[in-house]
Formats: C-alpha cells, sequence, structure tokens
C-alpha cells in the first residue's frame, strides 16, 4: 500500500508546482504506450475483478490523445506483436528493463508506462522514458470519477503536452463507457471463449463501431471462421476511419474462402486509391494461389514491387524467392532467398527452400547443409522427405494494412556495399566482442548482426548474440543463436551454451543430450563433464562412459 500512496503524493506534487517551473514539455518522436500498472482498493465493488481492463484501456486512449496531437505513436498491433516476439505475457506486469527492450524492438524513441488506481475517485499516473538515455523525462497525473476515464486521460495528456491542442473530436467518435469496456476486456481476454463474449456485448451497445467490428475480425480469423470474419469487415462503414483496414481484412478473409477473383478486385481498388507494398505483397500471394495469367501477372511481378517499396522486409523478400523457387527458377530463388537468411539467419522456412534450390542446382552439399540447419531451426512444413520439391502454402501475408517492418527486419544493418566481406565481417565482429565485454549489449547487437550479414555461418558472432539474448532473458532466441553456431562448426563451448540456454528454459531432456554431445566431443572437458553431471547427475556422467 506503501507504494500507492507514494505515487498519490507524487501526483499531488505535480499539480502543486506552478507550470512555469515543471521541466519542459517532452519532445515526441515515435512513442510507445505500454499498458499502465493498476491498483483497486478494497472497498471497490467487485474488486481486483472491476479494474483489471483499467491499465489497457488507458494505455489504448492515451496513444489515441497523443495521435490526435499528430504524434507517430506506435500502434496497439505493433506492440502486441513484439510481445509475441519476445514471448512475454500480455497479463503480467514487466521490469522496466523489459519495458526498454519491447521499445527497443519497436525502434520507439520513448516509452510511456504509468499506474492506474480505481478508488472512490480514478487516478492515472503517466511516465515518459526515453530510451535513449533510459531516463525520465516527464510525469504527468489527472484525477476524476470513477467512470470518467475519457476526462482523466485528457488531463494527463494535456498536462504532458501543454499547449498542444488536440485534434477536433465528434462526440460520436468516443464509445459509449459500457461498449468501451467490453471492447477492451475482449482485447485482453485469455480465452477465445471469454473474448468472443466480450467483443460481441461491445458489438451489441455499439453495433457500427470500426475498431469492435475489425477486432472480431481478428478474433474469427485466428479461429478459422473465414465467414463470420468477412462478414464483421464488411460491416464496417465506408465512411469509418477504419475503412481501408477493414476493406484489406475482407480481401484475406475473402482470398482463405477462396474467392479470389472478387480479393484480387478489391486490393486492386485498394492500391490505386494509395499505393502500398502491403497490398502489392498480397496481389502477389493471390497470384501464387489461384495461378497467373498473362491478364492478372506473374507473382513476382508484385512482389518485385513490394520488394522495391521495401527492401529490408524479409516477408517480401521471402515471397520474391519463394515465386521463383515454385517456378523452378533456381539462381533467380537463390539470390532472394540469400537475401533473407542474411537479415535473418533463424528463419528455417527460408533455409529449407533454399535447400531445394541448392539440391535441384545439383550443389547437393550445401543443399543439405541448409536442410541440416532448417531442421535445427524448424520449419512450417514436414521436411522429411521433400528432397527439391518445393512445398506449397508457405506464402506470407501481412496480417494488417497499417503495418511497419518491424517483426523481424534487423534494422542497422550493414549495407554489403563493394568490400572484401571477410574483412570488413572481421572487423564487425571484433567491435561486437569488445561491445559484449563492456556488457553494452545494444551496440554489441548492432555490430554482430552486421557481422553475420556478411558471413551469416560463423560462428562466434552467432555464440556471442546468444549470451546476450541469454543474460537478457530471452531464451527463445538465444537457443536459436546457439544453434546455429553449433550447426555452422561443434564446438565444446557452443554445445555447452545450448544446453545452458535449454536447461533455463526448462528442455531438460535437450539439454542433456546436448551436454552429452559436448562431452563426447572432448571427454576432457571440465566445464562440459561439470556442467552434464549438474544437469544429468553423476548417474548421467557415468552411464555415458565418461570416467577419469
Amino acid at each position: 500500500m506503501r507504494r500507492y500512496v507514494c505515487a498519490l503524493v507524487g501526483a499531488l506534487i505535480v499539480w502543486a508546482v506552478p507550470a512555469s517551473a515543471q521541466a519542459p514539455a517532452p519532445a515526441f518522436d515515435r512513442p510507445l504506450v505500454l499498458p499502465f500498472a493498476v491498483v483497486v482498493d478494497g472497498d471497490v465493488p467487485g474488486g481486483e475483478g472491476a479494474g483489471f481492463w483499467l491499465g489497457e484501456a488507458a494505455a489504448l486512449l492515451l496513444a489515441e490523445e497523443l495521435d490526435a496531437r499528430g504524434i507517430a505513436v506506435l500502434t496497439r498491433a505493433e506492440r502486441v506483436a513484439a510481445f509475441a516476439s519476445l514471448q512475454l505475457p500480455r497479463s503480467t506486469p514487466l521490469t522496466r528493463a523489459t519495458m526498454i527492450r519491447v521499445g527497443e524492438l519497436l525502434g520507439a524513441s520513448e516509452l510511456i508506462i504509468g499506474d492506474v488506481r480505481l478508488g472512490a475517485r480514478l487516478l492515472i499516473t503517466a511516465r515518459v522514458i526515453t530510451l535513449e538515455s533510459a531516463r525520465e523525462l516527464a510525469q504527468a497525473a489527472g484525477e476524476g470519477a470513477g467512470t470518467g476515464i475519457y476526462d482523466v486521460v485528457e488531463q494527463v495528456v494535456s498536462r504532458l503536452l501543454p499547449g498542444t491542442p488536440g485534434a477536433p473530436r465528434h462526440v460520436d467518435t468516443r464509445l459509449p463507457l459500457g461498449a468501451f469496456e467490453q471492447y477492451v476486456k475482449g482485447l485482453v481476454a485469455t480465452t477465445p471463449a471469454v473474448q468472443e463474449r466480450f467483443l460481441e456485448a461491445a458489438r451489441q451497445q455499439a453495433p457500427a463501431d470500426d475498431r469492435i467490428l475489425l477486432a472480431l475480425w481478428e478474433f474469427h480469423s485466428a479461429q478459422g471462421a473465414h465467414d463470420k470474419a468477412l462478414a464483421a469487415a464488411r460491416a464496417v462503414r465506408r465512411d469509418a476511419r477504419g475503412d481501408r483496414a477493414a476493406r484489406y481484412a475482407a480481401a484475406l478473409s475473402l482470398m482463405e474462402l477462396r474467392g479470389f477473383d472478387e480479393a484480387y478486385a478489391l486490393l486492386q481498388t485498394l492500391h490505386s486509391e494509395a499505393p502500398s507494398p502491403v497490398l502489392l505483397n498480397a496481389l502477389g500471394v493471390i497470384q501464387v494461389r489461384r495461378g497467373s495469367t498473362p491478364q492478372t501477372g506473374l507473382p513476382t511481378y508484385f512482389f518485385t514491387r513490394a520488394v522495391d517499396d521495401a527492401p529490408d522486409n524479409t516477408e517480401y523478400l521471402f515471397n520474391l524467392g519463394y515465386a521463383y523457387a515454385r517456378s523452378r527458377n533456381a539462381d533467380a530463388a537463390l539470390f532472394w532467398l540469400r537475401e533473407v537468411v542474411r537479415f535473418d539467419p533463424y528463419d528455417g522456412d527460408a533455409h529449407l527452400v533454399l535447400s531445394q534450390m541448392l539440391m535441384a542446382a545439383g550443389r547437393r552439399v550445401e543443399g543439405e547443409r541448409e536442410l541440416a540447419l532448417a531442421k535445427q531451426l524448424g520449419t512450417s512444413v514436414d521436411v522429411d522427405g521433400t528432397g527439391d520439391r518445393v512445398p506449397a502454402g508457405l506464402e506470407r501475408l501481412t496480417p494488417r494494412l497499417e503495418s511497419r517492418p518491424t517483426d523481424r527486419v534487423v534494422a542497422a544493418v550493414a549495407s554489403p556495399a563493394q568490400r572484401e566481406q571477410q574483412e570488413l565481417a572481421a572487423f564487425h565482429l571484433a567491435r561486437g566482442r569488445r561491445l559484449f565485454d563492456q556488457e553494452d549489449d545494444r551496440g554489441a547487437i548492432d555490430e554482430l548482426r552486421r557481422a553475420i550479414y556478411l558471413r551469416p555461418y560463423d560462428d562466434e558472432p552467432h555464440l556471442l548474440l546468444g549470451q546476450i539474448y541469454r543474460r537478457a532473458g530471452r531464451l527463445r532466441e538465444a537457443i536459436d543463436a546457439f544453434r546455429i553456431a553449433v550447426w555452422s562448426r561443434a564446438t565444446v563451448a557452443g554445445l555447452v551454451h545450448l544446453a545452458e540456454a535449454l536447461s533455463d528454459s526448462g528442455e531438460s531432456a535437450a539439454a542433456l543430450v546436448e551436454a552429452r554431445r559436448a562431452v563426447a566431443l572432448d571427454p576432457q572437458s571440465q566445464e562440459a563433464r561439470d556442467l552434464l553431471a549438474r544437469i544429468g547427475g553423476d548417474d548421467g556422467v557415468r552411464s555415458a562412459g565418461y570416467h577419469d
């Protein structure tokens, strides 16, 4: 309780300081608003359950207010994608360090975090943190009636950005509070049945709201109910703010229902109104799925245009290479698929198709190497017995029209230019090693990724990258990096690191396998023997035949 009293006192201090004495308003560039922590006083009817949705609600409304002031705030969809990429729980409070990592993944300039307290009154406090220095730039609070969340959030934003008016707002752009509550509860629900119940309840209260309808489209799409998803997308009014997003969503549903001609026409219309590589990519996917004609164009035509518009988007690069592979153009497929694995060396599907093209070109040794790596990383299809046959169904769609390439695209990857790759890779590796020793993880990651870009299968940069991810708690990424390192060159150090990361993640059986491989590789390695004894017991060491 002491924590929340301190928060309240801090908020009152902020209000009490004259405007002239307060810190200047922060200059937002690309902020990320994370869900606020929520505290519900014991005497509130319903207890904690009455306010579990308020943290997400505060984040949504604050982001909307910033957007209304012309600030390029990151969207909730981007935030959710980042949480999924980092395998973070969406309902558990995060440490500040973890929040900063989420912001870094998305390329945010600032984080906005805060607290919501529901008691006799509603109190919301927001704090702005710059990612460059992890320093708090500003703090502001607002207070109002328990049902006055809209007004309280407006107070907070007005105090964060004094003198910055919001965009003119019509009364009907805001959901009725009851509908808004049901909508937010649907967004944060943890089971499909509960999620659907809340979203449908919100729809009953606001049947024409585009936000609710698009949330229902996303829900039904995830459940494979594409007919219901299509109906939700088509229910969005053409004059709604989400009209373009809804029409794109409808096109995706039509593709799943094999209504390719209607989807193609819809995407063409959207592209004629406002060109986008997302739309070009979707048009290419239609051509892959239904087959192309001289009238509709080859899929590679659309994917090439998408890559021209977004040259570092691995989804478009993969689709272009994949389309060439499907048409048995091995040289072109190899070129573009190698670009994918330069940007993202952990893309199992790219390594799989790359292996098939190498085998088709008669380069079996290289093909088997890529196939082994694809098996290590995991693929969308069964890799056994595929040979050089390119499987169907690997093409990739962007789920939202407004999406920005922030998922697996590596920012700040060095351009290959026309330099000698080995020397340049060694230069970046040396810098990455030095920054790693200095525990400058952000700088080390940039340098190691540059080294990997130039020489994807050197084991050392993957080993260092894996160690950085492991000490940051990003175990799945650490395991992937260690697997690539071991595949590139099996060493005791690599196997030990991989076994330790697997053990940390609770994969005890897999960890024991790798620890035994390390001891088999060098029976005299005390580090490997100690690890095996620690995770497998002394019996594990003796039964494997490793004796002094």
